[in-house]
């Protein structure tokens, strides 16, 4: 995580990951598995 910062003399929270950000994660990292998967089984079965 980043670290808290200043802004005025007041402390900011560190950003956090949105509910959006983390389904197009999720997706990102999904798909690719997936296909690789579907290829590995269509190659040795």
């Amino acid at each position: 995580m980043k670290k808290a910062t200043q802004i005025m003399g007041q402390t900011a929270a560190a950003p956090r990951m949105t509910k959006a950000a983390a389904l197009l994660i999720a997706i990102g990292l999904s798909v690719p598995v997936f296909l690789v998967l579907t290829l590995v089984e269509a190659v040795v079965f």
